[in-house]
């Protein structure tokens, strides 16, 4: 089964892309940072077509680590000695990392250059900063391709494919970061009217409720609830924390900003990484497939996922915007682990969606306050 769903995600994938391509040169680019170490992502979604979008973020910092506090005074002139030594050889070795993905990427701009509709490159480098804006974009041949300037340097839109790096090192500063983006748009399969909502329903009984059958099979599985609320009395006192919060604005009714998020997590325990992981990769190409077959939804899908410690990996969002309600929907599926296990969220939200921190301990959490699964003991976090 698994071997038949991976072929039909390999033939589809041929399939869309046999007569649309993104630039070969940008692909082995994107192959080398990821070598050299820089997370790459990856995602698809219906914008124009099938939008596809890479990703990824250089950052260094000339801080050496933070230590805990009096840990300094415990430690011997040797350890201290030590810890400086491995602490100035990292962040060398970062510098010349960054350095050497920054070369590479400058090559790779100017290769194309000459190759592209449009590009912009400037560079500005003295003993107080680091300045490198480089974009480009190729035209689509049914599409107009938008150029304006801003403080950052030259944008593009609505290109066939679209390419820029954003590098920064401000004066004064400890540190630097640059942003790599990739976006190439292919055809949609067959021409296609406006893009309809997200069926949640159908996405879960096709590819979630499967999964999770075989998921609950497992020893020490479960299901737990979601169950996350604000409403539009509460008032934040800063002591919060989320994983995830997104604020909503809208011209089709008043901007509340409330929201309530349901659904289930999927639990399976630490001792099973291997039968967690097949899930996952199962979980993966099935979403594929599905938003492969109804890419006339709204939706983002995102390559590779992972189980992430304390955090959530996205594999699909889908709303309902296309629709115009005054509830503003939206479904998630998404991959998270602790220390205790991994697990599978899909999740329904009416209005902003809130993720708060520690959730796979949580049976509820309304307005600040938290019910937690094992002791169902409530703690006020107002």
């Amino acid at each position: 089964m698994k071997q038949s769903i991976l072929f039909l995600s390999f033939l589809t994938l041929f399939t869309l892309t046999a007569t649309a391509q993104p630039n070969e040169r940008l692909h082995i680019l994107e192959q080398m940072l990821q070598e050299q170490g820089f997370d790459m992502a990856h995602v698809q979604r219906n914008e124009r077509g099938i939008e596809h979008r890479w990703t990824s973020t250089l950052y260094q910092s000339s801080e050496r680590p933070h230590l805990t506090p009096g840990q300094w005074d415990k430690w011997t002139k040797e350890e201290q000695k030590a810890f400086l030594w491995r602490s100035d050889s990292i962040r060398a070795l970062q510098q010349q990392r960054t350095a050497a993905a920054i070369d590479l990427i400058r090559s790779t701009f100017s290769t194309l250059a000459a190759e592209a509709s449009e590009s912009y490159m400037f560079e500005l480098h003295n003993k107080e900063c680091d300045t490198i804006r480089l974009s480009m974009a190729w035209r689509d041949s049914e599409h107009p391709l938008n150029t304006w300037r801003g403080d950052g340097g030259v944008y593009y839109s609505g290109g066939r494919e679209m390419v820029s790096f954003y590098y920064q090192r401000p004066p004064e500063l400890d540190w630097a970061s640059g942003m790599y983006t990739h976006v190439f748009t292919e055809p949609y399969p067959e021409p296609m009217g406006d893009i309809k909502a997200f069926d949640g329903q159908a996405f879960q009984q096709a590819v979630v409720m499967p999964v999770a059958k075989r998921a609950l099979k497992l020893k020490g599985a479960k299901k737990l609830p979601v169950y996350w609320r604000h409403d539009e009395s509460y008032k934040e006192n800063g002591n919060e924390h989320f994983l995830y919060k997104v604020t909503h604005y809208t011209d089709y009714s008043a901007n509340k900003h409330t929201g309530i998020t349901t659904g289930e997590m999927y639990f399976i325990p630490k001792t099973l990484e291997k039968e967690a992981t097949e899930l996952l990769a199962t979980l993966d190409s099935m979403t594929y497939n599905y938003v492969t077959e109804h890419y006339d939804q709204d939706y983002t899908y995102r390559f590779n996922p992972h189980f992430y410690t304390n955090n959530l990996t996205h594999i699909v969002s889908g709303s309902n915007w296309p629709d115009k309600s005054p509830v503003h929907k939206e479904y998630m599926l998404n991959a998270s682990r602790d220390e205790d296990g991994y697990y599978i969220l899909f999740t329904t939200t009416e209005g902003e969606p809130w993720v708060p921190e520690g959730f796979t301990k949580l049976k509820s959490w309304i307005n600040g306050k938290a019910i937690y699964l094992k002791d169902k003991k409530i703690k006020e976090k107002r």
